[in-house]
């Protein structure tokens, strides 16, 4: 299996996981309960999974780009969940975006060579991200940890685990 088909395979597994966990949230409730109070909660997860797939796709196709001003006072680094589901942007829609900024991340991955994982990321981007296949790795390992968060509210909630 090439690097770019392992890449392909683990992003479709890790959003695929993280959907089937996001169908068990149903209320307003269950979407912001927080294990813990400064835990994360699914909806915030929700959020900021589409915000950062759509960093992504910016700092590797800027023209696919998706203006998100508006969500990063709610879902970017150092923002920090709240329990007033009003706040946030219905789930539907969160999870509409999820989709949306995933098959734009998928759709730069397939537009791709090997050889142009290889490539130097863009001037400005962080120093964590040197190369075009460490934002996608980063992507993977990203999606997991807030699946893991998201993991525990179903938990927390009296939910099964999505695998098991």
């Amino acid at each position: 299996m090439s690097r770019k088909e392992f890449i392909k395979e683990a992003l479709r597994f890790s959003r695929g996981f993280t959907n089937q966990l996001l169908d068990k949230f149903e209320s307003d409730g269950d979407w912001t309960y927080q294990a813990h109070p400064k835990a994360n909660h699914a909806l915030w997860c929700a959020g900021h999974l589409a915000l950062t797939d759509d960093f992504f796709v910016g700092m590797l196709d800027p023209s696919k780009a998706t203006d998100m001003s508006k969500a990063q006072e709610l879902f970017g680094m150092g923002s920090e969940p709240v329990g007033d589901a009003s706040v946030y942007p219905k789930p539907a829609e969160l999870r509409k975006h999820l989709n949306d900024s995933h098959q734009k991340l998928m759709a730069i991955l397939d537009g791709m060579s090997e050889e142009d994982l290889d490539k130097p990321t863009p001037e400005g981007s962080p120093d964590f991200l040197p190369t075009v296949e460490s934002v996608f790795r980063l992507a993977v390992f990203h999606e997991g940890i807030h699946a893991g968060q998201a993991t525990i509210a179903n938990r927390g909630l009296g939910g099964e685990p999505v695998v098991g």
